[in-house]
């Protein structure tokens, strides 16, 4: 690299180009003074890190949970992704990672739901095989947790971090009443920290989120063979959204009292 360096000679100013050798930053020693200075003198915060996915662990060969959380998980997703009328695009999934720094552990919510994006083309890449905040510009809107026993830190550390995280709902599902005498406990993102929706709608079972479009309700149902009360997405009425089958079967109901009606009509002209 050259510098100008200009003085002055009986007078006149005089200017020559001193050239000074430079060495890459990676080196500690011996670094020309103004790499020194610039070294020393940028912050951490204002360093940018080349981001590796590769590193990152985005599946692992973990067992899934228990039957009940397993058959919740995919009730909310199927159900939400079968009969959600919604424009906009959006992703729910469950059991999938969360990344939103470098380094970390990423934590796992049983179900996430993020609005506005869509999923990479490229599903097999590994940045686009979990949830990094970097690659999708912002955390998930709502999550949720379905407590199994009292080791989970639901309540504190998942709380925390979520909230730190900048997850606007944060929803805990705790149909075996491990960690409180109420199965159902949601919270919003207010003013960076998380405050419980009210006690009245909880003790109703039914929560609605605004601006997201969406409710969550509790209803005791069969799913998959197993009676139980089970965490339902819902409308502003609180009508559950159906899974597949419930839709299913709802319309051959619809069919079957058509063609009964149909009958009828026929036998009475008939008569």
């Amino acid at each position: 690299i050259f510098f100008m360096n200009e003085y002055e000679n009986g007078g006149l100013m005089q200017t020559t180009l001193v050239r000074y050798d430079m060495k890459s930053v990676k080196e500690d020693n011996n670094l020309p003074f103004y790499q020194e200075y610039e070294k020393k003198n940028i912050p951490e915060s204002k360093v940018k890190h080349e981001i590796d996915y590769d590193s990152f662990i985005t599946e692992d060969d973990e067992p899934v949970d228990n039957m009940f959380s397993e058959h919740q998980q995919g009730l909310l997703t199927e159900s939400l992704n079968t009969s959600w009328e919604k424009e906009e695009p959006y992703i729910v999934v469950a059991n999938v990672g969360i990344y939103e720094e470098f380094p970390t552990t990423p934590i796992v919510p049983d179900v996430l739901l993020s609005l506005d994006v869509r999923p990479a083309k490229d599903i097999w890449e590994k940045k686009n095989r979990c949830y990094f905040v970097s690659v999708f510009g912002k955390p998930p809107e709502l999550v949720i947790e379905i407590v199994s026993n009292k080791v989970g830190n639901e309540v504190k550390k998942k709380r925390k971090r979520y909230e730190k995280m900048g997850v606007k709902y944060y929803v805990i599902y705790d149909p075996g009443f491990k960690l409180y005498k109420t199965s159902f406990h949601a919270f919003k993102l207010v003013n960076k920290s998380y405050t419980s929706f009210l006690r009245k709608d909880l003790y109703n079972k039914r929560i609605w989120f605004d601006d997201i479009d969406i409710g969550l309700t509790i209803k005791k149902t069969k799913y998959k063979g197993m009676n139980a009360e089970w965490l339902r997405w819902c409308d502003i009425n609180g009508k559950v959204l159906k899974s597949g089958k419930e839709q299913a079967v709802a319309e051959r109901k619809r069919t079957e009292a058509e063609r009964r009606r149909v009958e009828t009509e026929r036998k009475r002209a008939e008569a």
